[in-house]
């Protein structure tokens, strides 16, 4: 007898099961897509316990009739696909069509749904995977879906769980993502009946910033917009003072999908060179839209990793424009004067109120459900808003909270006036709109580095030293000094072997200040050692340039005159990109006017 068995369906779905629903936020993930791709421009989430009691999501989108009710709980049923062809070019979120069998499998679930044209809906009850009733049933036009006990049949699964307040953040952030994918969508989000996510739909996306990650977040994001060659870029991009320690801030889309995709991430980093410290990162949130036979969409089960045909030329794209963005934006810091813990609380309220509006009847007031999350008072039937939320008595944004579209992008660098100095290390300088800081040392570094990259070869033609320096290295520096003495050589050093691992500094470049050579061609030395199977010619010239210009740069405690401060902030107003050091701190600190009179009690 054979040893090779066909599976029973009922095992293979467990099996899917489990490449699927990961956790609660896969079961959400792959429901919402649906919705998503069902036309919905209303979803409503509500979770009990982390979504390991509990999940419910609502949609108003164009609901099913019984046959397709029952028919989407078959494996690799799908109305996305009909031939091998549309794998080509798939333009929704979800295809595969193993979703609903794989949750089915490793759940309790109900589903009611309603087309518009149907006077009924249709209820199907399943557990474990098998269909227990499908029958005739009262209910709003679109999909409601109610998942319980999640993995209550797979219990090695369900004790590999977090708790659920860890189960609840996941869910939260799939959400988040969702909702700046697709501003045009409303998005509400309860869990254990507390709000914790509330879109208006209005289709705007910073809106969803702010409502997301706070007002003053949303303050510094600087909008992108870019086409060429079919490819379409928008979205919106961090200053450098919004950097995060990890890219848990990146959010990118291809063709309304979010993925994953190291190379985007890598391309815009690479625009932010120079105007962050190191190991810290951009935040941005970025959509592409390109032809659907550019992009291979299933690589991965969770559909959060993409091939794309062309990622060079992509790439390339999104770092020029990224670039032009930067550079033509005020990167300017604003001055915190509350505690950061305050003003986030007294942000999270705003936003609460401001987008605390009616929607009429919750999607999942649905008759019959006692659930704990479902709260709503019972008014309008959501078939007569199938086509959104209404929104003629809608309050906007509160004024003022945040920049409209058309002015985040500020243009030039403020007229600055200077005033004196702060422990001869920070000029005092009034603006327009208030007082501004310069950090004298990371102003004049800026001003240097951009003129030494302008010219680079002018600093780098070697001048003999009158008295060699004797350097005395370790054997490993010796060794690597052997292998980049000619990439050292081609950046103005002369060294000569003076016998062991003694060597001799003859020839250092010319725009190197007196007294600091010795340090410097042994940060050079260290730094190639670090980065000796990676590095580049440009990186290596790159790098000593920043490091002269940090050496060569007026230091803090250097007392300047009123006409010293004017050159420096007159040589800043001509810089490329003035508002980082090479290094990426910030060169200055703006203090608004309106925060100065707050602070002495001339306004409330």
């Amino acid at each position: 007898m054979g040893k090779i068995l066909l599976l029973d369906e009922h095992i293979a779905n467990k099996i899917a099961a489990g490449e699927v629903v990961e956790r609660p936020a896969s079961v959400v993930k792959e429901l919402v897509e649906n919705s998503i791709d069902a036309g919905a421009t209303r979803i409503e989430i509500a979770v009990t316990d982390g979504g390991l009691s509990e999940i419910l999501i609502a949609d108003n989108g164009i609901g099913m009739d019984e046959k397709d009710a029952q028919m989407a709980f078959a494996r690799h049923a799908t109305s996305k696909i009909s031939s091998a062809d549309d794998l080509e070019r798939i333009g929704t979120l979800g295809f595969r069509g193993e979703a609903l069998p794989s949750i089915a499998a490793v759940s309790r679930l109900q589903l009611r749904t309603r087309t518009r044209d149907s006077v009924s809906g249709t209820e199907v009850v399943l557990e474990g995977g098998r269909i227990q009733k499908v029958s005739e049933t009262g209910c709003h036009q679109g999909t409601l879906i109610i998942i319980s006990d999640l993995f209550f049949n797979t219990p090695a699964r369900k004790k590999h769980m977090k708790g659920p307040n860890t189960e609840a953040g996941h869910i939260s952030e799939v959400i988040n993502k969702f909702a700046l994918g697709y501003p045009s969508i409303s998005f509400r989000f309860k869990s254990n009946g507390r709000v914790v996510l509330n879109t208006s739909g209005q289709e705007d996306l910073l809106d969803c910033i702010a409502n997301i990650y706070g007002a003053d977040f949303a303050r510094d994001m600087l909008p992108l917009e870019a086409e060429s060659g079919g490819v379409s870029l928008t979205g919106y991009l961090g200053k450098p003072s919004l950097s995060r320690a990890a890219r848990s801030h990146q959010t990118v889309y291809i063709n309304g999908r979010y993925v994953q995709d190291r190379m985007v991430s890598e391309a815009v980093e690479r625009a932010y060179h120079g105007l962050m410290m190191t190991g810290r990162y951009p935040v941005f949130v970025l959509k592409i839209l390109l032809d659907a036979g550019e992009v291979d969409v299933n690589v991965h089960p969770a559909k959060t990793q993409v091939r794309l045909s062309q990622p060079r030329i992509l790439g390339e794209f999104i770092r020029n424009t990224v670039s032009e963005v930067l550079s033509s934006g005020r990167l300017i810091s604003s001055a915190v004067f509350e505690p950061a813990e305050t003003k986030r609380e007294q942000d999270k309220q705003a936003i609460q109120e401001t987008w605390n509006i009616p929607m009429g009847e919750s999607l999942l007031r649905e008759k019959g459900l006692s659930s704990a999350m479902v709260d709503e008072p019972d008014t309008a039937d959501i078939s007569d808003a199938a086509d959104g939320p209404g929104t003629a008595d809608r309050p906007g944004p509160q004024a003022g909270r945040y920049p409209d579209k058309g002015t985040t992008k500020e243009e030039g660098f403020p007229a600055l006036r200077p005033i004196g100095q702060i422990d001869c290390t920070y000029i005092v300088a009034q603006g327009e709109d208030g007082m501004y800081l310069v950090d004298q040392h990371a102003a004049h570094e800026r001003i240097l580095y951009e003129k030494y990259m302008e010219r680079p070869e002018d600093f780098v033609m070697t001048e003999q030293l009158l008295f060699p320096v004797t350097l005395q290295l370790t054997h490993l520096e010796a060794q690597v000094l052997n292998d980049c003495i000619i990439q050292l050589a081609d950046l103005g050093f002369v060294v000569e072997h003076f016998g062991g691992d003694s060597f001799l500094l003859r020839g250092i470049p010319a725009g190197l200040a007196k007294g600091s050579e010795k340090e410097i061609f042994l940060d050079l030395l260290d730094y190639f050692s670090r980065n000796r199977y990676t590095i580049t010619n440009k990186m290596l010239m790159e790098k000593f340039l920043v490091t002269m210009a940090c050496r060569n740069a007026i230091k803090a405690n250097d007392r300047l005159g009123l006409p010293e401060m004017e050159s420096l902030l007159g040589q800043m107003a001509d810089l490329r990109q003035p508002y980082t050091c090479p290094h990426g701190r910030p060169t200055l600190l703006h203090f608004p006017a309106y925060e100065l009179e707050k602070r002495f009690k001339r306004v409330l």
